[in-house]
């Protein structure tokens, strides 16, 4: 018997929504200070409605995005161990048909959340 298999990994919540980057792949994130226009937000490039102003003003940098500048996002960010029996395969008519980058896998038991990743 194999003794199951975790992932270090970051959680994201906007607003209502949460998501996961393996921690691996986080860069830095650190609260933003002064606002710089050519920053994006984390809720503009995975094609979502603005997350509401809650939490942290966060800037989130994830190296193998080839996001350069990062994301502003506002939310939380706690770091977590995923067990991989709640983690997924995106299913693939789920996958087909998906817009959001950087989908892997979905996290959950009762209700999924996206597991984005970059390697």
């Amino acid at each position: 018997m194999t003794a199951p298999t975790n992932l270090a990994a970051v959680r994201i919540t906007l607003g209502a929504l949460t998501l996961y980057i393996p921690a691996n792949q986080v860069g830095v994130c650190s609260l933003v200070t002064q606002v710089v226009p050519e920053i994006p937000r984390f809720s503009q490039w995975l094609g979502i409605a603005d997350e509401p102003q809650e939490g942290w003003h966060l800037h989130l940098r994830v190296p193998d995005s080839g996001v350069e500048t990062g994301w502003y996002l506002w939310g939380q960010l706690e770091n977590v161990m995923l067990s991989g029996d709640i983690i997924f395969a995106v299913p693939p008519l789920l996958a087909r048909n998906c817009h959001l980058p950087a989908l892997r896998a979905l996290v959950g038991r009762e209700a999924f959340s996206p597991l984005l990743s970059w390697r």
